[in-house]
């Protein structure tokens, strides 16, 4: 049961100083009677976040987990911390539920239940709070970043397969189970490019994967911030993920090495 067992929250964070507060607030308030741990991996913050979450993590009968890292390559590594985070959840603790949240409240802990509840009743292995199912709603983004969005949304749907609606929205929520999948396989990118990769091994695999409505709220993104050679590297690694989806399959991973979690890690250092 849940009340037994409780909720495992893969929190990926850089320079979230000012969101960082209230979302684990929030959280709290959600979650209150669960038990749950919620793991913050910082990928080298300069504006003060990891050592909030260090200081709150140090108060009695917190429910925080902080991993530092060192990036030591351009670009985001969220997917990297989201598979730290996996494997840390999986080492450390019970949790049977596992949830994949942004650091910068674009996704709503308010959410939270619904996601939770989903994956109790065993509806699904996976459920994706989806912009693109009916009743979604995505407030203070650009028309542009819409577009973009929209675009490459239905270029990975038509390249991998039309079962799944949002490829890339990162709330996610997921059994043990997947989870213990994600770490049993080889994941080639540590780039934003992991929630698809992901997602395309979920697919591969058969587990079931479910969408819900969600409200996503854009932040500070711009499409200025896009650049060609990161769509163009996007791109790449999509046809490659569809091959390994569509004819190889994934390579599986029978003894996690250091050398293993050191490549997935995708140019990270740690300091847990």
């Amino acid at each position: 049961m849940l009340t037994d067992t409780g909720v495992f929250i893969l929190l990926p964070v850089l320079n979230e100083i000012q969101n960082i507060e209230e979302l684990l607030d929030r959280i709290d308030r959600e979650l209150i009677g669960i038990p749950y741990t919620v793991c913050v991996v910082d990928d080298g913050s300069k504006d003060g976040t990891a050592e909030y979450v260090e200081f709150r993590a140090a108060r009695p009968g917190n429910h925080l987990h902080l991993i530092r890292r060192v990036k030591t390559i351009r670009g985001s590594q969220r997917g990297s911390a989201l598979y730290a985070a996996l494997h840390w959840g999986l080492s450390a603790t019970r949790h049977e539920i596992f949830v994949e949240m942004d650091g910068d409240l674009s996704h709503r802990p308010e959410e939270l239940h619904q996601g939770i509840a989903i994956i109790l009743k065993k509806r699904c292995d996976v459920a994706i709070a989806s912009k693109y199912v009916a009743g979604s709603r995505v407030t203070n983004r650009p028309w542009g970043r819409l577009f973009v969005s929209r675009a490459c949304g239905f270029a990975v749907r038509t390249i991998i397969t039309f079962r799944v609606r949002d490829y890339s929205n990162g709330y996610r929520f997921y059994t043990r189970a997947a989870a213990e999948m994600v770490a049993g396989h080889r994941i080639r990118y540590g780039s934003p490019i992991y929630l698809t990769e992901v997602l395309a091994l979920w697919l591969r695999c058969g587990l079931r994967i479910g969408e819900f409505k969600t409200t996503y709220i854009g932040r500070n993104e711009g499409i200025s911030k896009l650049r060609f050679g990161d769509l163009a590297k996007a791109a790449i690694a999509i046809f490659e993920i569809s091959s390994r989806y569509h004819f190889t399959g994934f390579k599986r991973i029978d003894v996690l090495t250091p050398a293993t979690f050191t490549a997935a890690a995708g140019g990270t250092k740690s300091d847990k």
